[in-house]
């Protein structure tokens, strides 16, 4: 699949914002229409998983490939999604879960996180209702995000601009995004955080640029957001926080470096790492094994 394969027709910059803004506004409001939709639903998780994976999830990817389609016209909708295999799609996995896993390792033999005990007995149901939540929302996250910023936005900005300007860009949009999920507007944090983002989104793009599979792309971040977003794996804070996860680690750092600080281990320097070995592996791969491919030109 050649990604880079978008109509000739150059637009202006004024009309590549106006496209941007416009998907993320139908991004927004398809999140908010689904809220109202929702609200009264009693239980918790019940509500979150209707929310996420059965209405915001489909109606977010079909709202922007209609939008694109009807409106935009400037990229083929049809082939922006990819065809998947089972064995790579195993292989994605795999990869997808080594990545985490890399990461809580270096935290815990390096004795940067030990665990942090429950006082509290989760049972089960407990157990099993944690496990659907944070997995609904980070499905949801994982694939809507991907086709957002990887599919349409990427699509958009590359009409006009080059592979790297267009990959770097929408990073930095996602980047941005992310500062709505701090706690407090210190400039070294959204520093840290839109850095962060940039980054991991170059990562997220060099999947998706060398797979020519968004899905695989969204296979590697859902995976990543179940072991870092939620109440799965997670850093507990306090003793509250520890009792309400299944698996919680506190920090015995207080290193910029290792926190993240106000955002989190996925700001720190190891994941960080992590990302940089992602997109050095595949630029690597992509020159040896597919040299005319859209990944080898960044």
């Amino acid at each position: 699949m050649q990604i880079n394969q978008i109509t000739t027709t150059r637009l202006p910059a004024g009309r590549i914002v106006l496209y941007v803004l416009s998907c993320l506004a139908i991004f927004i409001l398809v999140a908010f229409f689904c809220g109202l939709l929702t609200f009264w639903i009693p239980v918790n998780v019940v509500k979150i998983t209707i929310r996420e994976v059965f209405l915001r999830l489909p109606l977010t990817l079909i709202a922007l490939h209609l939008f694109a389609e009807k409106v935009l016209k400037i990229y083929p909708t049809k082939s922006l999604y990819g065809r998947i295999t089972l064995i790579k799609t195993l292989k994605w996995t795999l990869v997808s879960l080594l990545l985490p896993a890399s990461v809580w390792s270096f935290y815990y033999f390096g004795q940067f996180a030990l665990p942090y005990s429950h006082t509290v007995f989760l049972n089960g149901t407990e157990k099993l209702t944690i496990v659907v939540k944070w997995a609904a929302i980070s499905i949801a996250a994982g694939i809507t995000e991907e086709v957002f910023f990887r599919g349409h936005i990427f699509l958009i900005l590359k009409n006009r601009y080059s592979t790297v300007k267009a990959t770097l860009i929408s990073s930095l949009l996602f980047g941005l995004v992310h500062i709505a999920m701090l706690t407090s507007f210190d400039p070294l944090d959204i520093f840290i955080v839109v850095g962060g983002g940039i980054i991991a989104g170059t990562m997220f793009s060099a999947i998706y640029q060398y797979s020519g599979v968004i899905w695989y792309a969204a296979i590697v971040h859902v995976i990543w957001d179940i072991f870092f977003i939620g109440k799965i794996t997670t850093l507990a804070s306090s003793q509250t926080d520890a009792n309400q996860a299944i698996c919680a680690l506190k920090l015995t750092t207080q290193s910029a470096w290792l926190t993240g600080r106000n955002f989190g281990i996925e700001a720190g320097l190891p994941c960080i790492a992590i990302y940089l070995i992602v997109i050095g592996t595949l630029y690597f791969l992509s020159k040896k094994n597919h040299p005319k491919s859209t990944i080898s030109k960044i």
